[in-house]
């Protein structure tokens, strides 16, 4: 349970920019350093917690914390990713919330998107090195970024009408 915690901990301390910025640490720790998971499993989480409420990086806390050691596992896992947050988050709003005003600090925020917006986009090239596989997996990526990006198209609609056009298209093709 410790392990879990501490492992959470690094990746939720150590990682800015939310949950998509998170998933290379999370990438690197759970599947190369220790090993708990692999690449396709990753995919799974990231998409299991596409469609669920909650940050991505709680519910791949809570995923992986699960399979490793059940419900207790998921709860170490869990409050280790978030501890972090809450620690910084109450640090800065008891100490520094007048000095977001400051223009030094505005200049840095500008720095920090900008790397935590090349964190999201490792990730996605990542990602899409494994989903990215055949036509048909092209098909839906492009459709799906040209109705988010050009057409405001709700992730949600995006995900139940891929869901159900993979069921009905796989099911015309005789694949189970």
């Amino acid at each position: 349970m410790l392990e879990l915690f501490l492992t959470f901990f690094k990746i939720g301390m150590f990682t800015f920019g939310g949950g998509y910025a998170m998933i290379p640490l999370i990438e690197r720790e759970m599947i190369y350093g220790k090993k708990w998971i692999d690449k396709d499993e990753l995919l799974e989480i990231i998409t299991i917690s596409q469609m669920t409420p909650g940050p991505i990086a709680i519910n791949a806390a809570t995923f992986i914390g699960k399979k490793r050691a059940g419900i207790l596992g998921s709860i170490a896992a869990t409050l280790g990713v978030i501890a972090p947050s809450l620690l910084v988050i109450t640090v800065i709003s008891a100490f520094f919330s007048k000095s977001f005003l400051n223009p030094t600090m505005q200049k840095i925020f500008i720095g920090l998107r900008a790397g935590i917006a090349a964190l999201i986009l490792s990730s996605v090239i990542k990602l899409s090195k494994n989903t990215l596989i055949d036509y048909f997996s092209y098909v839906v990526f492009i459709v799906s970024l040209i109705g988010l990006v050009f057409f405001n198209v709700s992730p949600v609609t995006l995900i139940l009408f891929f869901g159900v056009g993979c069921i009905l298209f796989f099911t015309v093709r005789g694949e189970k």
